[in-house]
């Protein structure tokens, strides 16, 4: 279908808006509860400003708070390309297969080819003992590698590989930002109920809260959690000019039995971030607690469960802009990111939040 006869909901041009500079968070607001929080009521079309401290005073306590307890890895390594001197950033993805040589999907930055082999480098760039081979380059530019400890002559397994990203890789900040991950990253960019391994981007929404204010909330409302290993997916670009026909990357979820409790029955529920809700919406429409989520919500697959969500400013013409149309219309989306845009709110990952009720 041509795109100027493609109906506005679908088309990727209405998804587009432009930001100013200025409004692109590079560190959150400290501390995390003076972030300013946009409060959007969907039966009058309201707008409040207020910020996180305000939280438990504008969320009614019949909610059910729904949080993903993802952990965030330290996915990106950096490595010496055999027989060279310069150093390659390599970016960790997922497992690819669990043989009697695991191996896994990777990115790396330039060109590669099948069989190089890397050296991975400690947070001074000086070598270890582990190292990285190309087994196959895939299509999409992924790699998908093999990592071997040396010293051991034997291939990493998820849990060695882990303790090897936990030792020698740096926080996997968003792209944009194009700056290093300092000490600090590796508490901002974490969440307060962080618990298993294997996101390599935070789920965002989530990190506007401090383990003080948590605790907090936890006081107040009914909590449950599931799990979604967030992917560098999450920063792919929508591409297809028909948003209908964007291939929508997957990511692993599983929900626990108390969610899957609340999420059957009548509770309210209010996720925490986009991530929370996909794995919720999901399991709705799947019924398994466990799998491969690659829901993809947007003005024309809209919500069915979900009551609340809590989310941060996103991209334009991203899957995560399209799956807050699916909340409150693509109009209502464009007014409120101008509203935000206006009141000069923080966009992106480190940026403030939007409360949809």
């Amino acid at each position: 279908m041509q795109e100027h006869l493609l109906p506005s909901d679908f088309s990727l041009l209405s998804y587009d808006y432009t930001l100013p500079q200025e409004l692109i968070a590079m560190h959150p607001t400290s501390p995390r509860r003076d972030g300013k929080l946009l409060v959007y009521y969907r039966n009058s079309g309201e707008i409040r400003h207020c910020h996180f401290r305000d939280f438990s005073d504008i969320v009614p306590r019949d909610y059910t708070l729904v949080c993903n307890d993802t952990k965030v890895l330290r996915a990106r390594l950096y490595g010496y390309k055999q027989g060279g001197e310069s150093i390659r950033e390599i970016l960790f993805h997922k497992a690819y297969s669990v043989d009697s040589t695991p191996s896994f999907l990777v990115q790396i930055r330039g060109r590669v080819k099948r069989g190089t082999e890397f050296r991975i480098c400690d947070h001074n760039h000086c070598p270890t003992n582990f190292s990285m081979r190309v087994l196959e380059v895939l299509d999409n530019g992924l790699r998908v590698v093999s990592f071997y400890d040396d010293t051991r002559n034997a291939p990493l397994h998820l849990t060695d590989l882990y303790a090897m990203l936990e030792a020698f890789g740096h926080m996997p900040l968003p792209p944009y930002m194009k700056r290093q991950d300092t000490l600090q990253d590796s508490i901002d960019y974490q969440s307060a109920f962080a618990k298993n391994e294997g996101a390599v981007a935070a789920p965002t929404a989530s990190l506007h809260f401090s383990d003080e204010d948590f605790s907090y909330l936890k006081a107040l409302y009914d909590v449950c959690y599931i799990t979604l290993h967030v992917g560098a997916g999450t920063f792919a670009n929508v591409e297809a000019q028909d948003i209908r026909t964007h291939i929508m990357h997957t990511e692993s979820y599983a929900i626990t039995p108390k969610a899957r409790e609340k999420i059957l029955g009548d509770s309210k529920l209010l996720c925490i971030g986009t991530t929370a809700a996909r794995a919720v919406e999901y399991f709705w429409r799947v019924r398994e607690t466990q799998g491969l989520c690659d829901l993809f919500l947007h003005p024309g697959n809209t919500p069915k469960r979900v009551d609340a969500l809590l989310t941060n400013f996103h991209f334009p013409k991203s899957t995560l802009l399209m799956l807050v149309s699916a909340f409150v219309s693509r109009e209502e989306m464009i007014r409120i990111y101008t509203c935000a845009i206006a009141h000069k709110y923080k966009f992106f990952s480190y940026g403030d939040g939007m409360l949809i009720l």
